[in-house]
């Protein structure tokens, strides 16, 4: 996001704008002339891509791996004596949403083209292909905040703006990040270049905007001016078409930009900067945005939008600081409410739980799923889920909440319009956030259990290790609580053999893997499961923590190289024990484990099943692994899906339909096809056979 073209301008047309620095040198330099030590406020969104670096990204998230980056990162940092304060987005902005939806369906195309690649066993090249592993947003501030003890916050919409005032108010030294907007803000001295940055000296690049402002002829309080008139996310670049072709009238790129969207940055930027240095000052220039909005876009009624463009980088520091550690007095005297926004700001609770508390959607990006296919997308299958933590949250909200829009990329949907998702019960009842975060530890625990499955609270589930019972208990869902199992029996064998092997605690050991091909049922089955901690940590967090939250993050348990891994040697049909590195306490883990989940699976799907009987079930142990039968032999003739996504090259007007989606035909019983296509939000089809929970309703 941020001001189109103004990033590559500054980097190949305003050297004098942009220039290295090396930010242990700026910060000594810094020190020596202020007396303080230098704060540096980082953009955490910013900096994912670059700090997940090499890691195989397509598997699932490399977790121990990108811990190991961002300790590198930290430990970097401090050793130059620089202080840190993280900041992360909370949900977008609805005035961005068109944006946002037109980035989900863009990414659509890069996912469909990875399967294709993954299909065709074609390699997919480091710099050259990436898609951000699931997940990595979300647990990215408990790996800062509980690992590496820094000081993180979580907004309530985009970061942008809150970092800008945070570093004003503070007296930064710079900004790290990566977002033309910080080159407009009038905050810290330096905005520093994260996409640039040498992560072992140190060194990156600078953006200047007293520089810029300089070399455009304009003042820094007109850069808000130029950033709207150039375009950005408020105002769209092909709304001010007309007015920027009135500048290329005359230039040798005139005739030329006929035949392209968008007009060349170095010739475009310079010229509006001369038509701003003709307006009045800021201040005055907010009195008259009628006249100039019928300069610019020929009509009056653009003046709200434009004010509006232009008050968003303006920064208050009037107000009261919104972001610091919790003051325990403050938090036991507030109501819940209040509660929940203390915890959302200081990272605890995950980004979604206030901003649903207060009356705004639930979004979940496109993700590495093969839309093709007839596995179902993640954002169906914990549907269910939220619509339950939903129900918690319309006991204590503030706001009417009659149902939750949900703006989620699943196949079918267009994302023309949100999915309106009504609260749904839990057994034994609801309570509300106030019951739950006053309640005991059990009372926490069962109704934790209680929205996952009414019968897992009853079982042995507390029998297994604490870093365990987080991604049982999301077995237990996927396999227990949905009208057919997610997982075939041996993919649950090969994530299991995942949790325990001991490759997946030894970096070495995990580089030295050699992965032979990537599956894309494994790829797609590991974005479901990451998903799934995702959005499990939404019902922990709402149940205020019955488990430690410190064993409900990835890394604790999992490893999407390490997961690949074993589903292809499950496949292939590997033994258990080498699967547990001939390990008897773990080997007998991984028996419970399958048993635990095996006994509560329904009877009813289990009978239709096509597949053999697990050969990994608990039963007498052989005399000696030389002569063990135990595998985790998948089916050998399983209907493969097709080797290619039918999706245009442009820009798609939907995504693919899988069979059981319920934007599909298929899925609608009678109606037809069109029907669908004008009536988007179709519910999903339940299977007869196995109890689910009630349906939530969806717009029309």
């Amino acid at each position: 996001m941020g001001v189109r073209g103004l990033q590559s301008y500054l980097e190949s047309h305003c050297a004098s704008a942009c220039y290295s620095v090396n930010l242990g040198k700026l910060a000594e330099e810094y020190q020596r002339k202020t007396g303080r030590v230098p704060l540096v406020v980082i953009d955490g969104m910013s900096c994912l891509r670059k700090l997940y670096g090499k890691l195989i990204w397509i598997c699932g998230g490399q977790w121990l791996g990108y811990i190991e980056h961002m300790d590198n990162f930290v430990k970097k940092m401090r050793a130059n004596n620089i202080n840190m304060v993280f900041f992360f987005d909370g949900n977008t902005p609805e005035r961005k949403r068109e944006t946002w939806v037109h980035r989900r369906l863009e990414n659509l195309k890069d996912v469909a083209a990875y399967f294709t690649m993954i299909k065709n066993n074609k390699e997919l090249e480091h710099g050259k292909h990436f898609f951000l592993p699931t997940g990595l947003a979300a647990f990215t501030p408990l790996i800062l905040k509980d690992l590496l003890h820094c000081e993180v916050y979580t907004c309530l919409d985009e970061c942008d703006k809150e970092v800008a005032e945070y570093a004003k108010r503070h007296g930064s030294m710079g900004i790290l990040g990566q977002d033309s907007d910080y080159t407009i803000y009038n905050t810290a001295p330096y905005y520093f270049s994260i996409n640039h940055l040498n992560l072992e000296t140190l060194d990156t690049l600078a953006y200047d905007r007293a520089s810029l402002s300089r070399v455009l002829g304009i003042t820094v309080d007109q850069l808000p001016v130029l950033s709207c008139l150039i375009g950005n996310d408020m105002i769209p670049q092909e709304l001010l078409t007309l007015f920027h072709k009135q500048f290329l009238k005359g230039s040798d790129h005139g005739h030329g930009h006929r035949h392209h969207s968008r007009p060349p940055a170095e010739i475009l930027i310079p010229k509006v900067a001369s038509f701003i240095s003709n307006q009045p000052p800021v201040d005055q220039l907010l009195n008259q945005l009628p006249q100039l909005a019928k300069a610019v876009f020929r009509e009056e009624s653009m003046a709200n939008a434009l004010g509006d463009g232009i008050k968003m980088y303006l920064l208050d520091l009037t107000g009261e600081e919104k972001y610091h550690p919790i003051d325990p007095e403050v938090y036991k005297e507030a109501d819940i409410v209040e509660k929940v926004r203390m915890r959302h700001t200081n990272s605890e609770l995950g980004r979604h739980l206030y901003t649903i508390l207060r009356g705004e959607p639930y979004e979940s990006s496109t993700t590495l799923e093969d839309y093709a296919t007839n596995l179902q997308s993640n954002s169906l299958i914990y549907r269910p889920l939220r619509a339950k933590v939903y129900r918690i949250l319309q006991q204590s909200a503030q706001v009417e909440m009659l149902h939750v829009q949900e703006w989620c990329m699943y196949s079918g949907n267009t994302l023309k319009a949100p999915d309106l998702v009504e609260p749904e019960d839990i057994p034994e009842g609801t309570p509300s956030l106030e019951e739950l975060w006053e309640g005991s530890k059990e009372f926490k625990w069962r109704t934790f259990c209680n929205c996952i499955h009414p019968e897992l609270c009853d079982t042995r589930i507390n029998t297994f290790p604490d870093d365990l019972r987080f991604p049982i208990c999301l077995l237990f869902y996927l396999q227990c609580s949905q009208p057919r199992p997610v997982f075939k029996e041996w993919e649950i064998g090969a994530m299991v053999a995942g949790f325990l092997s001991p490759i997946r605690k030894d970096l070495n050991q995990i580089r030295a893997i050699n992965l032979p091909r990537i599956d894309s049922r494994a790829v797609h089955l590991a974005t479901v499961f990451v998903k799934g901690l995702v959005n499990l940590y939404i019902l922990l967090a709402a149940c205020d923590f019955p488990l430690d939250r410190r064993n409900c993050v990835p890394w604790k348990f999992w490893d999407g190289k390490v997961f690949q891994h074993m589903y292809l040697r499950g496949k292939s049909g590997a033994r258990v024990e080498d699967l547990v590195d001939k390990r008897e306490d773990l080997y007998k883990l991984y028996i419970d484990i399958k048993s635990f989940l095996a006994t509560h699976t329904p009877q009813v799907v289990k009978a239709k099943s096509a597949e053999p009987p697990s050969s990994d079930s608990p039963r007498k142990r052989p005399a000696s692994p030389s002569t063990s039968e135990v595998t985790a032999t998948p089916p050998q003739s399983p209907a493969h899906p097709p080797n290619t996504l039918a999706i245009s090259k442009n820009t798609p007007k939907s995504p693919m339909i899988s069979p059981n989606s319920p934007r599909s035909p298929s899925a609608a019983g009678a109606k037809s096809a069109k029907n669908l296509h004008t009536n988007q939000n179709k519910t999903p089809t339940k299977h007869p056979a196995a109890k689910s929970p009630k349906t939530p309703k969806k717009s029309s």
